[in-house]
């Protein structure tokens, strides 16, 4: 994937940018608006959360107005064990076989960006242009464990935890791909076709498959869980 070049004065100077995808990071702002840093366009408190080891995978951290984008994205990923590569199920750009995953960031004219990339931005925070690198060489892996972020400490406490809640957080997150893939198929039929015809094998398969989760063992969540799939209707 391409690389920013990293300044040498990385992350001196903040102003105010788009709100990240995290909605927690949202809280308090009265203008739309949170703390970037200028260079590298990266949210400065998924930075803070970044350099603690945090990771998530919950759409429910995810602020509404990206939760489509990131139900539509890990659909298209084969979200296996945490320890496993999870590959990038959806159509590969035109050169090699890298990535590419239709998403616009406010900073540049780009409308689509390499999939690890943005399995960054949904796992361990908005880093905005700062370079990503693999653990694994896969360069089709969007497993967050398996991703890094080049000019950041990025620390890796607990890692057994965060195995431990990513299994968690993945099986549940595969029963709400399942709902939103037949949501969308139901709701905004143009919307899912175009998906079929960038990744029709993958999106047929998981159709096909009727999820490893019982969205029973979630009654707690099944309320928000359609909230989120309301919004796409």
């Amino acid at each position: 994937m391409s690389k920013w070049a990293i300044p040498p004065n990385l992350h001196q100077e903040t102003e105010s940018g788009p709100l990240c995808f995290f909605l927690e990071h949202s809280i308090g702002s009265l203008d739309g608006t949170v703390p970037r840093y200028t260079d590298s366009q990266a949210c400065v408190r998924c930075v803070s959360s970044l350099t603690e080891g945090r990771v998530a995978l919950d759409v429910h951290r995810i602020h509404k107005r990206h939760r489509r984008k990131f139900l539509e994205f890990w659909s298209l990923v084969e979200i296996r064990d945490p320890s496993d590569c999870w590959p990038w199920r959806g159509a590969p750009i035109d050169r090699g076989n890298l990535s590419s995953f239709y998403i616009k960031r406010y900073w540049g004219r780009a409308y689509s960006y390499n999939a690890q990339r943005v399995a960054f931005w949904f796992t361990w925070g908005d880093v905005g242009r700062l370079p990503i690198v693999t653990s694994c060489g896969n360069n089709r892996c969007c497993n967050p464990l398996h991703l890094k972020v080049r000019g950041v400490p990025h620390f890796h406490h607990n890692r057994k935890l965060q195995a431990i809640d990513l299994e968690f957080s993945r099986v549940k997150l595969l029963q709400e791909t399942q709902q939103f893939l037949e949501a969308t198929a139901e709701r905004d039929p143009l919307h899912f076709a175009t998906l079929r015809k960038r990744s029709g094998d993958w999106i047929d398969y998981r159709m096909s498959q009727g999820g490893d989760v019982d969205i029973d063992d979630y009654e707690e969540e099944e309320d928000d869980i359609e909230d989120v799939l309301s919004e796409i209707g």
